[in-house]
């Protein structure tokens, strides 16, 4: 081998220390690089040369690999525990935010609006006469109007900013896509099958890592080095190709649906996870449900005061009213869900008391709604009922072309007025009625009614007439503070919201506790990540030293061989 062989041996030393010192001060000078993963040489000896029967000598080192410092399965479940943790932190920030626009529990809430509102009732019932507390009851129900109109306003605010996000997060996560399918074209170049490019693959988990934050994905790497991105078992990325994500909304059962499809084939994604996950989610839930309590209130709250203030009357009685419900086709039955009210009536009857000023005289009439479908040709229209009106003595009542009943006695003298109603089309076609409206979106005081306090109906209206000092009707509205109704599943109003109000500091305090524990699990997987491919700073300069030696002991030899050949030279 002579002194040619020495001179290799030295030379394979000194590049591989100075290969090895490269890597060290490359790991150090990335200490604080996030997303970098410490790279580790590994150096063998070079093969041995046969010098005689079963002799050899070595030939120096040589550099077996140079690789990445990269748990792949820790990686995974450190995306899955950063999926986790984002959908958590938005959910629980989301639902924070429908917790302060309801702002209960302070004494600008609904609850306690609402309870000032039956108590204005209440204290009607106790001097029905008393014009300052007819006042109050209308000042009481504009302020608990208005709050449920802007409740609902700012929760439908909300689910539109909801929108907005989850097309913003989109567009976000396709870029990530976009930049990792670009890095999976210049890894599969670069690295050709081998493993390499450790800088790109530390770009493309960081890329990975960010991406999970929006959603949740599983990747599976090739042969060319390049990965494939997958959510559940759909892939979005395929090799170097990104296959691209969008929002859609879709019509279900009347109502628009959110969902997140792939570009390339509009195959839906069942997002799990992730920010876009929780968005998906809140939107297609909470903020669904939020509404949906309010608007179901409002909507009970219209409807169960209308019902008993139409059956009632007031110290002033009307000569003339209007239906404030819109029929969008007046030969259409009432109870046809086409004919656009908001509430349906069933079979039963009302009476309709005409009333005589100067003599006092009271004539009843019993007014048949007939929507028992035995006859359907006789089922009650509101062309019908108009005629069945219009048949009453004293009484004029026709169909205008908004679709709705004018009801008109033609003179001061005679006046009206409504009771015993079985069948709920006097609070249905908003006849006599308290409130506006079909939910929280529209809820208001009827106008007549605010500019007339007079007309607040707190008496029983019967065949008699009414009593000036009767307060049934009141007392009746008051108690649905607290009775419980059918169409709340035996809730009462107040018991309602309650329970809403409670269901959703449920959810509040779930999502805190799962942001804390998700919290948890991410940083201990990060903690781990980094106990595997995070750079320590004593081991590298452990390892700063051995190299530096390494390379001047390769250089000692290195000297010491050309010493050797200049005195052989010089001996020749």
């Amino acid at each position: 081998m002579g002194m040619l062989g020495s001179l290799q041996i030295g030379k394979s030393g000194l590049l591989a220390s100075q290969a090895a010192l490269q890597v060290v001060g490359n790991n150090l000078a990335n200490l604080a690089t996030e997303g970098y993963h410490r790279q580790n040489i590994t150096l063998e000896p070079a093969t041995a040369q046969q010098i005689g029967p079963g002799m050899f000598i070595g030939r120096g080192v040589a550099i077996q690999s140079i690789t990445r410092a990269a748990d792949e399965a820790l990686e995974a479940r450190l995306r899955n525990a950063i999926s986790d943790q984002g959908a958590a932190d938005v959910r629980q920030s989301l639902l924070g935010r429908i917790e302060a626009i309801e702002n209960e529990y302070t004494d600008t809430d609904l609850s306690t609006i609402m309870s000032e509102f039956f108590n204005a009732f209440s204290e009607l019932s106790n001097n029905p006469q008393d014009m300052s507390l007819r006042s109050m009851v209308i000042e009481q129900a504009g302020t608990l109007t208005s709050f449920i109109r802007e409740l609902d306003s700012n929760l439908g605010s909300m689910e539109q900013q909801t929108i907005a996000q989850i097309d913003q997060t989109t567009a976000t996560a396709n870029d990530l896509l976009d930049r990792i399918a670009t890095l999976n074209r210049q890894i599969s170049v670069q690295s050709r099958g081998s493993g390499g490019a450790p800088s790109l693959r530390d770009q493309r988990d960081a890329l990975l890592a960010e991406l999970s934050q929006y959603m949740d994905i599983s990747t599976v790497e090739q042969e060319s080095g390049s990965v494939d991105v997958f959510v559940g078992s759909l892939p979005i990325i395929l090799n170097s190709t990104n296959r691209g994500i969008e929002v859609v909304n879709k019509s279900i059962d009347g109502e628009t649906v959110t969902q997140i499809v792939i570009s390339a084939d509009k195959s839906p994604l069942d997002l799990q996870a992730g920010e876009l996950g929780a968005l998906i989610e809140f939107k297609e839930g909470d903020i669904k449900d939020a509404i949906g309590a309010v608007d179901e209130l409002a909507s009970q709250l219209i409807w169960q005061v209308n019902r008993l203030h139409s059956q009632g009357q007031g110290t002033e009685l009307l000569d003339s009213v209007t239906t404030a419900s819109l029929v969008s086709d007046p030969t259409l039955t009432l109870d046809d869900p086409d004919n656009g009210l908001a509430f349906t009536p069933q079979h039963g009857s009302f009476q309709l008391h005409v009333i005589q000023q100067s003599t006092g005289q009271v004539v009843t009439t019993t007014i048949d709604i007939d929507l028992d479908d035995i006859n359907p040709a006789a089922n009650t229209t509101l062309n019908s009922l108009a005629a069945d009106i219009n048949a009453v003595g004293n009484v004029t009542a026709s169909v205008n072309a908004a679709g709705q009943i004018v009801i008109d006695t033609g003179t001061s003298d005679f006046q009206i007025a409504f009771g015993d109603d079985t069948s709920g089309v006097l609070a249905a076609l908003g006849i006599n009625t308290f409130f506006t409206g079909k939910d929280a979106f529209d809820i208001d005081v009827n106008s007549v009614v605010e500019e007339s306090p007079g007309l607040i109906a707190a008496a029983y209206s019967g065949p008699e007439g009414a009593n000036p000092g009767d307060n049934s009707v009141a007392l009746s509205i008051a108690s649905l503070r607290d009775d419980g109704l059918d169409d709340l599943n035996g809730l009462s109003l107040t018991e309602y919201w309650s329970r809403h109000v409670g269901d959703f500091a449920v959810r509040r305090a779930q999502s805190r506790e799962e942001l804390a524990s998700t919290t948890v699990i991410s940083e201990g997987l990060a903690s781990q990540q980094q106990s595997v491919s995070g750079v320590n700073v004593d081991e590298e300069t452990i390892d700063l030293i051995m190299y530096q030696r390494a390379y001047q002991a390769s250089a000692r030899l290195l000297t010491v061989i050309d010493e050797l050949m200049q005195t052989l030279m010089a001996a020749v």
